[in-house]
């Protein structure tokens, strides 16, 4: 069975701007159907990923594929991708369907199968009733949803997505990140999207490529890269993490027993051929035990510094000596969690939630 032609393959690609190296040797290949998300902090390279892969600009050195075809040589008009913006970039002086319909026009696309496909895509994202309003006559969430039709209406194999709900309010945000994700599983487009939204990224994407320093970090799933952060930059970049310096002291085939400033700790892995290691682990992992809970595994005495009510869930600064802790608790009925500030408890580090990192 031939292997599948990935929707965008990208080469040893490299970018400078002047002296900023602002893509180092890229190296990705993005399947069909897929969506791929784009992450890290402002300046590491995303957007500028996404630009030439668009064909608004042009790399130093190195390859982009789309379909299986050089994109090399192709102008960003005859490439088959369309890009969604933060900003719309709506027309203003054109009403709602007249926006969705303009790529169908300057391709010369006959009237009745412009008709068809803007009422098909206008109905896909649920714009039909403001069909004659102009843009100032929208909200941001409805100015996004005709930006996203206005893209989709030309069948491209490729949509591009840069930050696109970076300008709405947090509630309309993550009720659009659903439709997104919805909307792309319905059309089975490949969606490539750019985001410094850690959780928006963990919602929508089929993988991620966390990015820094014009380099990828780290590509995978989002519950490999949250499970099993590799860096200390990921770790702490997608979500939380308290990080723990320790020395090996004892090495099996499935555990590791490390000593470190709480004591000796004991993970469920094996550690890499070395002195010094650092252990990461999530808030939520952390277990709160209250005195006089029985001392054992992974059990270290700890003062709550800050307690902080978040709603779902209450978050917990910690100090154990000189090291710093977080936990996070459901709140999950009334009254649930009664842990004060200045109160001593006993912390529990599960060893399987212990992350052994390469750095």
């Amino acid at each position: 069975m031939a292997t599948p032609v990935p929707a965008i393959e990208v080469e040893k690609l490299t970018r400078r701007f002047g002296e900023v190296l602002a893509l180092d040797q890229i190296n990705l290949s993005i399947q069909q159907g897929e969506f791929f998300s784009l992450l890290g902090p402002s300046g590491c390279g995303k957007t500028t990923l996404l630009r030439i892969i668009a064909g608004l600009d042009i790399p130093d050195e190195g390859k982009v594929s789309i379909g299986g075809v050089d994109a090399g040589g192709l102008p960003a008009h005859r490439r088959p991708v369309n890009t969604v913006f933060q900003s719309y970039a709506l027309f203003p002086h054109l009403n709602v369907w007249e926006n969705v319909a303009f790529g169908l026009r300057m391709k010369k696309v006959p009237p009745p199968e412009i008709e068809q496909r803007v009422r098909k895509v206008m109905a896909l994202v649920e714009i039909e009733p403001l069909a004659q309003r102009k843009p100032n006559q929208l909200s941001g969430g409805q100015k996004q949803r005709v930006a996203l039709a206005r893209a989709i209406v030309n069948e491209p194999q490729v949509l591009l997505l840069d930050e696109p709900l970076g300008a709405l309010d947090l509630k309309l945000r993550k009720q659009l990140q659903i439709e997104l994700r919805s909307l792309q599983r319905r059309l089975g487009i490949t969606f490539i999207y750019v985001t410094h939204d850690q959780d928006e990224a963990l919602v929508l994407s089929d993988r991620i490529a966390v990015m820094r320093d014009g380099k990828v970090e780290q590509l995978g799933d989002a519950a490999a890269l949250y499970e099993h952060p590799r860096t200390r930059f990921v770790s702490q970049f997608l979500g939380s993490c308290s990080l723990i310096e320790g020395r090996v002291k004892q090495r099996n085939s499935n555990s590791t027993l490390v000593e470190t400033t709480l004591g000796e700790l004991k993970t469920a892995s094996a550690a890499p051929a070395r002195e010094k290691i650092t252990l990461a682990i999530r808030p939520e992992k952390v277990q709160l035990l209250p005195c006089p809970a029985v001392a054992g595994e992974n059990r270290i005495r700890a003062r709550i510094e800050q307690v902080i009510y978040v709603g779902s869930g209450t978050h917990y600064e910690l100090r154990a000596g000189t090291q710093p802790l977080r936990a996070e608790v459901m709140n999950s009925h009334a009254g649930s969690n009664s842990f004060q500030i200045g109160q001593e408890l006993l912390v529990c580090l599960p060893p399987e939630a212990l992350i052994v990192l390469d750095d």
